[in-house]
């Protein structure tokens, strides 16, 4: 018997990429968008837009402003451990990932460590 809470794997549903460059100002819009609840993107948009500046982050000699990319690998954590913790191995290899909507009190509180 497996000791994790999952034996077996899911595939997100497929999204098309936020087609912003990576700055300050485009993550305070999207965290502002998200929390008006503008249908603009999703919050998987949003959380893998957050995992791709992350990513690009720590693969790079020249580090930037810690406390931003703090935050974006905050984002990218909290996507997955929502996932895991809300919903069974049998629900996640069906959603919809598109559909899924993070608590706002957290945008919100990213948005506050910004600015």
């Amino acid at each position: 018997m497996s000791r994790n809470r999952y034996a077996g794997s899911w595939i997100e549903s497929n999204f098309i990429e936020i087609d912003l460059f990576f700055s300050e100002e485009n993550l305070v819009y999207l965290l502002t968008g998200a929390i008006n609840k503008s249908d603009q993107y999703t919050h998987q948009q949003i959380c893998h837009w957050c995992d791709k500046q992350y990513m690009n982050y720590i693969n790079e000699d020249n580090l930037g402003d810690e406390k931003l990319y703090g935050i974006l690998g905050d984002i990218s954590a909290q996507w997955d451990l929502y996932l895991a913790n809300t919903f069974s191995l049998k629900e996640l290899q069906q959603l919809d990932f598109s559909k899924i909507k993070l608590p706002i009190e957290w945008f919100e509180g990213w948005l506050e460590e910004l600015t």
